[in-house]
Parts: C-alpha cells; structure tokens; sequence
C-alpha cells in the first residue's frame, strides 16, 4: 500500500461522487425524454383526433339538416340556419388538420377530404330545386357524403394510429430508461462491493495489528514489533512505535535487575521483622508471609504462598479468627484485637492489625491487605496488673466513700444541727465529689470486672420496647430539667433479643445521659429502634455541638474526654462510661459506632445479634 491514507480517502469519495452523477445524469436524460413524448402526442396527434372527430359531427349535422329540407317541412329556414352553422364548424375543424399535419399521408387525405366536402356542398346547393324527396336525395347527396364522411374517418384513424405509435415509442422509451439505470446501477454496485471488501482491509488489517501490539506492549512484552511496510501515515505510525518498544525495552532490562533487587530487599525486611507479617493481594490470596507468621499459623510458607486465606480459614481456627474481620466488612474500621495464641509452648497475647492498602490515585481501589500479628504480652501482662490494682484500689475506696457519704448525708439532716450558709455551701460541694468518686470507683470496678472476664451476663429474652422503658424512666428528670424533647421511633413487629437487660438497658442509659449532657436548653433527642438483617439497631442522635474529627478514632477508648464549653466540669465525666459500653456490647456479639457533624450533633449506635 503506497497511497497515502488521505489519497485513499479523497480517491474514494471521487468515486462515490462519479457514480452519483452518472446516475443523476442518466435519470435526468430519460426523464427529460419521457417529459417531452406526453406533449408531443398532445400537440400533434390529440388535437387532429378531436378536429376530425368534430368534422365527422359536423359533416352529421349538415346532412341531418338537408333531410329535413328534403323532407319537404314548413320549416326549410331552419334546415339552412343548421345547415350553414355545420358547414362553418365543420370548415373550421378541417382548418386545424390542415394546420396540424404530423402523419405520412395527412396532408394528401386532408387535401382529397376538401375536395369532397366542397363537391358535396356544391351538389346539395346546385340541385336544392330537384331535392324534393328521398329518393332524389339517396341519390344524389347520399353517396357523396358516405364517401366524405369515410374519408373523414380515415383521418380520424389515421391521427390515432399515429397517437398509438407515440405511446409505444414512449414505453420504449422507459424501457430503455429502466434498463440503463439497471445496468449502471449494478455496474456501480460491483464496484462499491470491491471498493468495500478491499480498502476497508487495507486500513483495518495494520489497525488491528496496532491493536494486538499495543496490548502486548500493556502485557509488558515489550520486544514485540508491528510489521507494516508502507510509506503512508499507518508506515510513520509503526515507525514511531517500533522505537517506542524498543525504548521500553531497553528501559525494562535496564531496571528489571534494580526492581528484583529492591523486591529481595523488601522481603528480607519484612521476613527478619519481630511480628508476624501476612501481605495478601485484593482477592485474599497470600503473596508474602515472614517466619514469624508461617510459625505462628503453624503453616509452611510453600504451603501458604498462592493460597486464599479465605479458604485456608476453613481448616484452621486460628486463620479463621484472624480473617473474621474480612468476613463482616469491618477490615476499615482499624479496630485491634487481641488473640491469644500458643507460641513456642507459652500462650501469649498477640494484637491484630489489618492495614488496608489502596492506590495512591484512587484510594476506593483497594490493592491489598496487610495482617500484622505484634506479641504484646508483656504489654497484657502490666495491663492486667494495672486492672488488678485498679479493681483492688477502686474496692478499698468505695467503703471509706460510701461512708464519707452518708456522714455529709448527716451534716445536712437539720434534726442533728444547723450549719449556717457557709457550712452548707462546703458540705454540699464536699458531697457532690464524693459522688463523683464514687461514681468513677463503680466505673472501674465494672471495667476491671470486664476486662478480667469475671462479669457474668444474665442472659434473658427481653423485649425492644421494654428495654427502652428501663433506659428512659430514670432519665425523665434530666428531661424535665432541661427542657429536652424525647422522640421515639420502634419500629413494629421487633423480635425479641437474648441479652442482659441490666447490660443494655445500662449502655442506652449512658447515651441518653451524653446526649442530655450535650444538648441544649430545650433541644431535641431521638431514640431509634429498627431492625437489619440479623440484627436490631438502637441508636440515639441529639443536636448539640458535636464531635470534634480528631476525637472520633478514640471516642470509644478508656478516659478519653471529649473537650466542650458548655459542659460544665462538675457535670463532666472521666471518660469510662463509652469504654464500658463498648465493651457490654462487644460481650453480647454486636457493634457500637458514632457519626457527628462539628456543630450539627451527634448519633450513637449499637447493633445486637437476633439470634
């Protein structure tokens, strides 16, 4: 192919253009023929047809009027009034054939029927006196005007032919027509059929080529090459991406050896890593795994490299407890789990965390996952310590509290004294700390019983509504204090859920009570209850100053504070009572989350198993 594509294209539209006006040329010739061939059996034929047959009406009425002058009738007057007006139509008509001669031998019949006309005319005006019946007539008129109004006829007959004649020519004419379009209408079909099995082929076949090389090129089989030998634009293209692969070729080779290197590097690092390190790709099958993780999963690397972790979560507890996060959709959420595993003869505490690897310019695309098994137990061991001595502390405290307690309960009763203002201002505030030691001593008394697993859930079916009841009746006086509307929404029909009622009841209690705390005078605070699948949701939204971003990752941790000005500090609490409620929630299989706007207010949520 040595034409240039533009070449090509321009010599293909010359083509169609010579085709259409081949035909348009044509059409427009057999058309302006057929258009002419009408009028000219009008002109020359029609009106000789309609003179003649005028004649021969006329030529009628003249004899008819010298029957009734013959016939011997009073009214002879009329018979030559009829007479003459037939004679000057009929001399009329006979004008026009003579004026519109169009057939070989018209004009000859047209000269023989004047002659006739006028003899016939002369004997019926020079014999008038001897007309006087019949039989003189069929004798001497008769004869004359069977003969004229014969040649009248021919005339007649003879235009028609000739109208006949005109008609053939003109379906020849159209069949002429209809053939020659047939002919260039199946000659140009030919060649618009080889015009369009040949040339598309001549620029399809090298595209199709590009095509199968570029997505080689996309494989990184970068020593493929387009063979397309032409020196058009498709010949320049090739050019240019022959260079191109061999650009990309010596590229590849020169850094393959740097990316092996930097690959070996990469897993030398994370094999002499202390954790355990999985890496799997976006399907969950395992790509690198060091020796502390084949180790702990009990697994040889060659029995787990290529492997679906998934699937490999089947036959081993241990897998199967590391991959739950993949199996509820919560690998996002950046939770860490503790899990206790046996390792080198010892159990010993393990924190899990699941890194979610993205693409740097589309961070939805996920492209792997990494599970990281850090040994924290020496760190569970001092955390148990702590619990321990906090639980002992909190214990010993609450008796030296509660009594202190019921002593300023004491002071303040009028039947054992007096106090002047002063006394009362100081007892009163003496006896709100002691509440709120009190109250943080109990917070840690149930965390500590939480956390070292001696709390024992009394599991009982319990309606929705009812657990609602038991969470909203102690709140009603900080309601009516401060003014706050309550809106419910239960859903109908809710199953009933086996949980610990006093648990529960208590976590919905503290949300309420965070909400109050953080509303304004007069607010609003909604409660809902709804049903997903396999669970019930419960969920509490107010509209106070929400929660700050930088607040929200650690909201559910213990002694975490969220910092607020209309609070004022002696309302505030010590940063346990969300910490506890993860916790009973956690206990009873479900999940607690928050979603809050700066300014907008906040929704708590927990969600507990149906089943």
């Amino acid at each position: 192919m040595k034409i240039k594509l533009k070449t090509l294209f321009l010599l293909g539209y010359l083509l169609m253009g010579a085709i259409v006006l081949l035909l348009g040329f044509t059409g427009i010739y057999f058309i302006e023929r057929l258009s002419n061939t009408p009028d000219k059996i009008l002109k020359d034929n029609y009106r000789s047809i309609i003179a003649a047959q005028n004649m021969i009406d006329e030529l009628d009425n003249m004899d008819n009027a010298i029957i009734i002058y013959v016939s011997g009738k009073p009214d002879k007057n009329l018979a030559d009034s009829l007479f003459a007006a037939a004679k000057q139509n009929y001399f009329f008509n006979l004008s026009k054939c003579e004026n519109n001669i169009t057939e070989p031998g018209e004009k000859e019949l047209t000269s023989e029927i004047r002659k006739k006309t006028e003899h016939y005319i002369r004997s019926y005006e020079q014999n008038r006196i001897f007309l006087n019946n019949i039989l003189a007539y069929d004798t001497v008129i008769a004869p004359q005007y069977n003969l004229l109004k014969k040649s009248c006829y021919e005339l007649l007959n003879l235009n028609h032919k000739g109208m006949l004649n005109r008609r053939d020519e003109t379906v020849k004419i159209s069949e002429s027509a209809e053939l020659y379009m047939l002919v260039i209408s199946a000659l140009s079909l030919i060649i618009v059929l080889i015009a369009i099995l040949k040339v598309p082929s001549l620029i399809v076949n090298p595209v199709n080529e590009f095509t199968r090389k570029v997505e080689a090129i996309a494989e990184k089989r970068y020593s493929e090459r387009v063979e397309i030998n032409s020196g058009n634009e498709l010949g320049k293209l090739a050019l240019s991406f022959n260079n191109m692969a061999s650009k990309l070729e010596e590229y590849e080779k020169s850094n393959i050896e740097m990316l092996i290197a930097e690959k070996k590097r990469a897993e030398a690092i994370v094999k002499s890593m202390i954790d355990g390190i999985i890496v799997l790709n976006e399907n969950y099958d395992v790509i690198l795994v060091n020796n502390i993780g084949t180790e702990l999963l009990g697994i040889s690397e060659s029995a787990l490299i290529g492997k679906n972790m998934l699937e490999v979560s089947h036959t081993n507890s241990l897998v199967r407890n590391i991959t739950d996060d993949f199996t509820k959709h919560d690998k996002e959420k950046g939770n860490l789990n503790y899990i206790r595993i046996v390792f080198r003869e010892r159990e010993e505490y393990f924190l899990k965390e699941i890194l979610n690897v993205t693409d740097e310019n589309n961070p939805q695309k996920t492209l792997g996952y990494i599970i990281i098994l850090k040994n924290v137990t020496g760190f569970k061991e001092l955390d148990e310590l702590k619990s321990g001595f906090v639980a002992t502390v909190s214990h010993e405290l609450r008796t030296p509290l509660s009594a202190m307690n019921m002593s300023l309960r004491l002071l303040q009763d009028e039947r054992i004294g007096s106090m002047n203002d002063e006394q009362k201002r100081i007892t009163s505030a003496m006896k709100d700390e002691v509440k709120r030691l009190l109250k943080l001593v109990n917070e840690l008394l149930d965390l500590s019983k939480i956390e070292s697993g001696s709390e024992i859930l009394k599991y009982q079916e319990v309606k929705a509504d009812e657990l609602v009841d038991a969470a909203i009746t102690p709140m009603l006086l900080q309601f009516e204090q401060k003014n706050i509307e309550l809106v419910t929404e239960i859903d109908d029909y809710l199953p009933k859920l086996k949980v610990d009622a006093n648990k529960i009841a208590w976590v919905m209690i503290n949300l309420l009570n965070n909400a109050v705390r953080y509303s304004a005078d007069g607010g609003q605070i909604i409660l809902k209850v709804r049903k997903d699948t396999g669970k019930v949701i419960f969920s509490v939204k107010d509209h106070g100053s929400g929660i700050e971003p930088q607040y929200l990752s650690r909201i559910f941790e213990k002694f975490v504070q969220v910092k607020s000005r209309n609070i004022e500090s002696i309302n505030k609490g010590v940063g346990l009572g969300l910490a506890i409620s993860k916790e009973f929630v956690n206990a009873h299989g479900g999940d607690i989350w928050v979603k809050s706007e700066t300014g907008k207010g906040s929704e708590f949520s927990f969600s507990i198993p149906i089943n």
